[in-house]
């Protein structure tokens, strides 16, 4: 089933459109995924509810259907784009083309119009997951990407030759900051069925200039993200992690995980960006089970990520000992979990997330060999009397050093966000990128963070918020629907009744009756 998303901040014509998609969604793979009244409320829901199909007015407040699908095309490279308008406009029909719309609408939009169109959208996608087979020449140029991303994961290209290399895809690797993101690959087809999966992820990645990916290896689709600032490379890879899952995983069977190695400042760093992204990834699923795993949420100057497998706060725990108590903990955190393999991997966890603490520390040169290479503590992991050994060494040293406790920064990012919305739910303006502005965190991470914790997205925990307010509402007041529309932030009402029947099954009008009836049965 594909998504339809509606943006236009006309009433009548949003209720129209939202009418007509309902109906073809009786004849079409589709579904009526949600709707915004200009393109920065948009852009804010998409990141969540991931729409295939965006139909969009041009001419909107705040930010312009153009603005708004230049945006959004980073965002869901996948999706189809159709143009509504009201005007024969040069311009307009010109920038279309640009950000590769689908098609072009007139209003007002005619029912037999929008079924082209969407019958169009559906069949465009449809041969987006079925492409042709890739080229010779594009096969040739895969190779070379293979080889490439293994060189510079390994560390076996130089730096002058990575740079020379890089020039192929005139790509400028000088001044960058860098980070490695691996996904499962589960493709076990036959060559021609490769075929169709390359060209898929070539559709959806190869306009980025900011990455390079291979899909030849039989483990992992590799990817090499950069950028300027390691704000615009975390984000451009929580976004690319989104689209992996979203179009790889097709069915119940599909099982896509995706680890995003650290940020790093060199070329000559990428190899220990790979090796903690293929230590991240190896721990799904018998380990981890949230699909997208980062070491920046993980590993972060003491900072504990919601979804990390073991809830341990170590700079806060070493902060609060004293020497006589380093016997008693050592061996709290030699505890054998449940199995070789989890008790193999929470070591490696604990003795990565020290040594993260220690390297901030400057540690002598011995103990910095020690500690700096993520085979070497694998290993270390792997032998209990290695891993008390230097777990030992590590917790003396940050005592010595009296470590500057930081909290579990992503856990409280969870509570205050929480806190927002449910003192903001009312406000019409409320957004995923309004709430992660106020977490100082981009939309992307935001999001994944927020879902992977609480196992719903915002809008889900959002539109739960307001429905149960909403219900309150009905129950306990005679306010007009409209009124309650309001009080909850939905500015028109007709779209409030729409939310509330799709999740309870009822109008809020029934909702109000049948609870009245039934108090006024047991009354009698």
């Amino acid at each position: 089933m594909y998504k339809v998303f509606i943006v236009e901040d006309e009433h009548l014509i949003r209720e129209s459109l939202r009418k007509q998609v309902l109906e073809l969604a009786k004849e079409f793979p589709i579904n009526y995924e949600g709707e915004a009244t200009d393109g920065e409320m948009a852009l804010a829901l998409i990141t969540d509810l991931q729409p295939d199909i965006i139909l969009t007015d041009i001419r909107m407040p705040f930010m312009d259907g153009l603005a708004f699908s230049r945006e959004a095309r980073k965002q869901l490279p996948w999706a189809k784009i159709i143009f509504i308008s009201g005007f024969d406009d040069f311009h307009y029909m010109k920038a279309a083309i640009q950000v590769q719309a689908l098609d072009y609408l007139r209003k007002p939009v005619k029912k037999a119009e929008l079924k082209a169109v969407l019958e169009k959208a559906i069949a465009e996608l449809d041969r987006q997951k079925h492409s042709t087979p890739i080229a010779a020449e594009e096969v040739v140029d895969e190779v070379k990407r293979h080889h490439f991303l293994n060189g510079l994961f390994t560390g076996e290209l130089t730096i002058e030759e990575a740079l020379k290399q890089a020039t192929n895809w005139s790509l400028s690797l000088v001044g960058q900051k860098f980070t490695v993101l691996l996904a499962t690959n589960t493709f076990s087809g036959d060559l021609e069925a490769y075929s169709h999966f390359s060209e898929q992820l070539h559709f959806l990645f190869s306009g980025n200039k900011q990455l390079l990916f291979s899909s030849m290896s039989s483990r992992y689709i590799k990817f090499l993200l950069f950028s300027t600032t390691k704000e615009q490379v975390l984000e451009s890879s929580y976004r690319v992690a989104h689209t992996l899952i979203h179009e790889l995983e097709q069915s119940k069977d599909d099982d896509i995980a995706v680890a995003i190695g650290p940020i790093v400042d060199r070329l000559g760093e990428i190899p220990q960006a790979f090796e903690y992204a293929r230590d991240l990834l190896a721990s799904y699923p018998n380990l981890r089970t949230e699909k997208i795993m980062s070491f920046e949420d993980n590993f972060k100057d003491g900072e504990l990520s919601p979804t990390h497998p073991f809830k341990r706060d170590l700079a806060q725990e070493i902060s609060q000992l004293d020497e006589s108590q380093i016997p008693t903990y050592i061996n709290e955190l030699a505890q054998e979990q449940a199995g070789l393999e989890r008790t193999q991997m929470y070591r490696f966890f604990i003795l990565s997330e020290m040594a993260n603490l220690v390297k901030k520390m400057q540690p002598s040169k011995e103990l910095a060999q020690k500690i700096g290479d993520s085979n070497q503590l694998a290993n270390i992991a792997r032998n209990k009397e290695n891993y008390i050994a230097l777990i030992h060494e590590q917790v003396e040293f940050l005592l010595k050093r009296q470590i500057n406790p930081s909290m579990a920064k992503y856990r409280s990012v969870i509570t205050r966000s929480l806190n927002f919305i449910d003192e903001q739910f009312n406000n019409p303006e409320i957004s995923l990128n309004l709430v992660a502005d106020e977490m100082n965190l981009s939309p992307s991470h935001f999001s994944t963070i927020f879902s992977q914790s609480l196992g719903q997205t915002f809008i889900e925990y959002l539109t739960a918020q307001r429905l149960h307010r909403a219900e309150e509402l009905l129950l306990t007041t005679n306010l007009r629907l409209a009124d309650i529309a309001l009080a909850i932030g939905y500015n028109d009402p007709n779209y409030f009744s729409f939310i509330f029947k799709k999740h309870q099954g009822i109008s809020p009008k029934e909702f109000r009756q049948r609870r009245t009836s039934a108090d006024t049965s047991q009354t009698l």
